[in-house]
C-alpha cells in the first residue's frame, strides 16, 4: 500500500513523500526509524492517473499541470535505469518483488516511484509484470509491455530487460542529441526577438518623440518603423491574446484527422530539417523490428507495436499496408518496397537478411547505421541553421538602424 506524508526532520525542515508499506502502523515504524516525525500520513491509491487532479484554485491547477507533466517526462527517462538495475539484480539471482523493493528505495520521482510501487503490489498479488505494467501505459509503451511479456514466457526476464535498458538509453541518447543541436539556434530566436522587442518599446519610441519635436517629414521606412513601434506599445496586450489564440486553435487543429495529416505531411517536406526526420523515422523503425523481431515477438505485431511508435500517420498508413501484405503471405522486403518510405537499398539490405535468415540482426545494423547518419545530419544541420539565423538577425537590425539613422542623415546634410 502506498501511504503519502507529511514529516519534520531533526532539524526541523518539512518532507512531503510517499512510501510503501503493508500498513499505516508500519509506514509510521519505518519513518521514524528514518529519524522522521510525522505530521500527517494517509492511505493513497496506488494507480497513477492519465491526469492530475483538478484543484478549485485556477492558480494552483495551472502549478500542478505544469508539475505533473515535468514529473512525467522526468519518469520516462528513469526507465532505463529501472530496467537496467532490476535486470542486474536478476541476473544476480534475486527474486523479482525484492528487486522491485530495493530499487523503489532509490527512486526520487514521485510519479516514477508511485507506478513501482503499484507494480510491486499487483506482483504480490499475483498479478505478471507484463499485466502489471500495462496499468501504467502512459509510462511504460506498447513495446516494452509485449517484450516483457515475451521475456516471462520465455523465461529470460533479465535478459529482456537488459535489451530494453539498452534501447531506452539509445533513444535517450538521440533525444538528447536533437534537442541540444535545436537549443542554440531556439536561442539565437529568442535572444533576436528580445533584442528587436526592446528597440520597438524602448529606443524607437524616444527617438520618434525627437523627431516629432523637430516636425521635419520622415523617410517612409522610418515613418514604418516608428508605425510597427506605436502599435506595439500601444496594442501589445492584443498581440499577447492573437499569438495564445494562435497557439490554441493550432493545437486543436493539430488534433484533428486533417490537421494531423497535413502536419505531417509538412514534416517530410519542409526544407533542412525532412532529411534528419525521415533518417529518425527510418532509425525508429527499423531498430525497434529489429529489437522486436530478435526477442521473438510476432512478425504482425511487432508492425503493430512499430506502427504506434511512429508517431507520423503517413508513415503509419504505410507501415500498416506493409503489415497487412506480410499477412497475406508477402515477404518483409517485398511489402516494404511497395510503401516506398525506406530508401531502396535498405529494402536491399533486408532482402538480404531475410535469404540469410538474419533479417533481425540486419535491421538492428541499419538502425545502427542510422544512428551515425542523424549525428551527422545533425552537426551539418547546426552549422547550416546558425549562420541563417545570425544573417536574418542581422538583417532585421540593420533594417531598424537604418530606418532610425535615415532622417539624422538628412538633417546633417541640411546643416550642411
Amino acid at each position: 500500500m502506498i501511504f503519502e506524508y507529511i514529516a519534520l526532520t531533526n532539524k526541523g525542515e518539512t518532507v512531503a513523500d510517499i512510501i510503501d508499506a503493508p500498513s499505516e502502523v508500519i509506514a509510521r515504524q519505518r519513518l521514524r526509524a528514518n529519524g522522521l516525525y510525522i505530521v500527517k500520513i494517509s492511505k493513497q491509491d496506488s494507480k497513477l492517473s492519465a491526469t492530475p487532479e483538478i484543484s478549485t484554485n485556477i492558480f494552483n491547477t495551472i502549478i500542478d499541470r505544469i508539475s505533473y507533466y515535468i514529473s512525467l517526462q522526468l519518469s520516462a527517462k528513469e526507465i532505463s535505469t529501472f530496467s537496467r538495475q532490476l535486470s542486474t539484480m536478476l541476473k544476480a539471482g534475486m527474486p523479482l518483488l525484492a528487486s522491485i523493493s530495493t530499487i523503489i528505495d532509490q527512486i526520487e520521482n514521485p510519479i516514477f516511484k508511485r507506478a513501482i510501487i503499484d507494480i510491486k503490489t499487483k506482483v504480490e498479488e499475483g498479478s505478471s509484470l507484463s499485466n502489471a505494467l500495462e496499468r501504467h501505459h502512459y509510462i511504460f509503451n506498447e513495446m516494452y509491455i509485449n517484450m516483457i511479456r515475451v521475456g516471462e514466457s520465455l523465461g529470460s526476464l533479465d535478459n529482456a530487460l537488459e535489451r530494453l535498458a539498452d534501447l531506452e538509453e539509445k533513444k535517450n541518447l538521440l533525444k538528447s542529441k536533437v534537442q541540444s543541436a535545436l537549443w542554440y539556434p531556439a536561442f539565437m530566436i529568442m535572444f533576436a526577438i528580445a533584442v528587436v522587442t526592446f528597440l520597438m518599446v524602448s529606443i524607437i519610441p524616444s527617438l520618434g518623440r525627437m523627431f516629432a519635436e523637430l516636425g521635419k517629414d520622415l523617410p517612409i521606412p522610418t515613418k514604418i518603423v516608428m508605425g510597427l513601434s506605436n502599435f506595439i506599445t500601444s496594442f501589445w496586450y492584443v498581440i499577447i491574446i492573437i499569438i495564445i489564440l494562435c497557439i490554441y486553435y493550432f493545437n486543436r487543429y493539430k488534433k484533428t484527422d486533417e490537421g494531423q495529416r497535413k502536419i505531417d505531411g509538412l514534416k517530410l517536406k519542409l526544407p533542412v530539417v525532412s532529411s534528419l526526420y525521415k533518417k529518425i523515422l527510418i532509425h525508429r523503425f527499423t531498430y525497434n523490428l529489429g529489437i522486436l523481431l530478435s526477442n521473438r515477438v510476432d512478425v504482425i505485431k511487432s508492425f503493430e507495436i512499430v506502427q504506434r511508435l511512429m508517431r507520423n500517420v503517413l508513415i503509419e498508413e504505410n507501415i500498416k499496408k506493409a503489415a497487412k501484405m506480410v499477412q497475406e503471405g508477402s515477404s518483409i522486403s517485398n511489402a516494404l518496397s511497395k510503401e516506398r518510405f525506406l530508401p531502396q537499398y535498405i529494402i536491399g539490405m533486408i532482402a538480404a537478411g531475410e535469404s540469410s535468415d538474419t533479417v533481425d540482426e540486419m535491421l538492428l545494423n541499419i538502425g545502427k547505421i542510422y544512428e551515425n547518419e542523424i549525428e551527422l545530419s545533425i552537426n551539418s544541420m547546426t552549422s547550416l541553421i546558425e549562420p541563417i539565423i545570425i544573417v536574418c538577425m542581422g538583417f532585421v537590425i540593420g533594417l531598424i538602424v537604418i530606418s532610425v539613422l535615415l532622417p539624422i542623415f538628412e538633417m546633417n546634410l541640411i546643416v550642411k
